[in-house]
C-alpha cells in the first residue's frame, strides 16, 4: 500500500516537472548555470558573479537608457504568456542614479519591456515601468514602492498586454504598478540587468531569486531532487 501511494506521489511530481509551470534559480552554486547568457557593454565590462546565494551585477559605467548595449544576464524566453519574478536588492541600498531590474527582450536589443527599480540618488526607492519599441522609449511611469530593499518585482505578459507588480515579502499580496499597457513584442530573452547608470558610480544589482512562471515554462532539471522528494513523501505518509 505504502509503495503504491509513493508511486502515485512521485508520478504527480514528475508530471508537474514534465508539463511545465515554474523555472527557478536561487543562485546557490558558485557560478551562473549554463542556461544563462551574459550581454554587456563593450570596452569596460561589468562584473557578473554569484556570491552568498545571489547574483551580483556590478556596473561602473556612465550610460543612458537610449543606448543599445547594457549589462544583462538572460535566459531564453518561454512561448506564450508568462510572468518574470525577482527578489531584488542593491548596493548601495539607496538609489544611486541608476535603474535596474527585470527585462523581456525581442530580437532587436532596442525592443523590450522592463520593470525596474532605483531612481535618483538617496531618494526613496521607486519603480520604473515601460517599453523600448524599436529604439523609442515608452515610459509608463515612475511609482514609489513604499518600502526599501529587499523586495519582489513581477512583470507579467498576457498576449500583447503587460503588467507590473511589487511586494515586500512573499507573504504579502502583489501591488499593481501603474496601469497595463500594450506592446506587441515577441520575446526572445528574459532576465535582469541595467537600463542605465547615468551617475557613473559603482552600483551593484543583487538578485536573490529569479523565477519564470507560465503554462509553457520548463522547470530547471536541478530544481527538484527526486530522492529528496521521495524521502519527504515517505516521511509524510508515515506521519499520516
Amino acid at each position: 500500500m505504502w509503495r503504491a501511494l509513493i508511486c502515485v506521489a512521485m508520478s504527480a511530481i514528475l508530471s508537474a516537472l514534465a508539463f511545465g509551470g515554474t523555472w527557478i534559480d536561487d543562485f546557490e552554486g558558485k557560478e551562473l548555470g549554463p542556461e544563462w547568457t551574459i550581454k554587456d557593454r563593450p570596452g569596460n565590462p561589468s562584473e557578473f558573479k554569484v556570491e552568498n546565494g545571489a547574483l551580483h551585477i556590478t556596473c561602473t559605467q556612465n550610460f543612458g537608457h537610449m543606448e543599445n548595449t547594457r549589462p544583462l544576464a538572460l535566459i531564453e524566453a518561454p512561448e506564450g504568456d508568462f510572468s518574470v519574478i525577482g527578489l531584488f536588492s542593491s548596493d548601495p541600498e539607496k538609489p544611486s542614479d541608476a535603474w535596474h531590474g527585470i527585462f523581456v527582450l525581442g530580437d532587436d536589443p532596442m525592443d523590450f519591456a522592463c520593470l525596474l527599480f532605483g531612481g535618483e540618488s538617496n531618494q526613496p526607492q521607486k519603480t520604473l515601468i515601460g517599453s523600448m519599441v524599436k529604439g523609442v522609449w515608452q515610459d509608463k511611469g515612475h511609482f514609489p514602492t513604499g518600502f526599501e530593499v529587499p523586495f519582489y518585482l513581477k512583470l507579467e505578459k498576457s498576449g500583447k498586454q503587460w503588467r507590473g507588480y511589487c511586494r515586500k515579502s512573499e507573504k504579502e499580496d502583489w501591488n499593481p504598478i501603474g496601469s497595463p499597457w500594450e506592446h506587441d513584442l515577441k520575446p526572445k530573452w528574459v532576465g535582469v540587468g541595467f537600463i542605465n547608470n547615468w551617475g557613473g558610480k559603482v552600483v551593484t544589482l543583487i538578485v536573490d531569486t529569479f523565477i519564470v512562471e507560465g503554462p509553457k515554462v520548463t522547470p530547471r532539471a536541478q530544481a527538484v531532487d527526486p530522492s529528496d522528494k521521495l524521502a519527504a513523501v515517505w516521511a509524510d505518509l508515515k506521519v499520516r
